[in-house]
């Protein structure tokens, strides 16, 4: 018996220590500059431009061989956060590897950067309210299926159960928006309202994702039901948002001159939602610990 609780022990110390570790090139790095609210990503850096961007260090997160939370959206999210808390709001990767034998986590390294802007850097955009959809981000062919006479927008949202399962779980969504998947008119006027339509549909994907964690912290910390449903109602979330943004394209093509009226209504109603929603933005943290009476 009291193997087993030494057992218990040194596995609930080993799994508290196992996060990726991250570190940076310098060790200690000192920017002069202030946090950053959002680090935008770059996985093809050849495709950038980077003569305005000032260079701020290299970052690794690695693998202790029993790591937690190391899936490539998990260690995407721990080497963004160190670049944030440096001041940089771009990073760009120069390696992503996954070993298949012992442990399968996904290691990283890249480069911090402080940009002047992230416009048109980014396939693809994490969304963030200090981060709105910019006209340079907009990088699709002009040649792609238009949808209701519309350019097409391709947004998608995850969402994945974190965390120690010991002290508490961490509920993780994405909300992201392709750039490459859309482009904005020629025209002016209607290259302002591409641009707003699409800013909808992002914040519309988001909305949902918001949902999706608010659905699962209703389940409190029932960590089994969490963990059994999440799929199923995140399927659902983006099975919702398909069908409420046809249902959006389809107003708005049918609307002819009142469109303007008919995408300010929507932008009300999801602005008004995401305030409402506003607690669920950003990862959740569920306590699993029983609160002493």
């Amino acid at each position: 018996m009291l193997r087993l609780s030494l057992c218990c022990t040194v596995c609930l110390v080993l799994m508290h220590a196992c996060a990726p570790p991250v570190s940076t090139i310098p060790k200690r790095v000192i920017t002069g500059l202030d946090s950053a609210e959002y680090a935008g990503i770059v996985e093809s850096p050849g495709n950038i431009d980077l003569s305005g961007a000032r260079f701020l260090a290299k970052v690794k997160v690695g693998d202790l061989g029993i790591s937690l939370d190391c899936t490539y959206p998990d260690v995407l999210s721990l080497a963004k956060q160190k670049a944030q808390s440096i001041g940089g709001n771009l990073l760009v990767l120069t390696e992503h590897k996954q070993y298949q034998e012992k442990s399968k986590c996904h290691r990283i390294k890249g480069d911090i950067y402080a940009a002047p802007t992230l416009e048109g850097l980014e396939s693809q955009i994490y969304w963030h309210p200090k981060r709105p959809l910019l006209a340079g981000d907009f990088r699709g062919r002009t040649t792609l299926p238009q949808v209701n006479s519309q350019p097409p927008v391709r947004c998608a949202i995850t969402c994945r159960v974190g965390g120690d399962y010991f002290k508490a779980f961490i509920l993780r969504t994405e909300t992201i928006f392709w750039a490459d998947s859309t482009f904005l008119p020629a025209d002016d006027t209607r290259k302002a309202f591409a641009l707003r339509r699409a800013q909808l549909l992002f914040d519309l994907a988001e909305l949902h994702a918001r949902q999706i964690k608010a659905q699962l912290v209703a389940f409190g910390p029932d960590l089994p039901t969490v963990t059994s449903k999440f799929r199923s109602i995140t399927a659902q979330a983006q099975a919702d948002l398909v069908q409420q943004s046809q249902s959006f394209n389809s107003e708005l093509s049918g609307a002819g001159d009142a469109a303007a009226g008919v995408l300010e209504r929507w932008e009300n109603q999801v602005r008004e939602e995401m305030r409402r929603l506003e607690p669920y933005f950003g990862d959740i943290r569920v306590d699993l610990r029983k609160r002493k009476k």
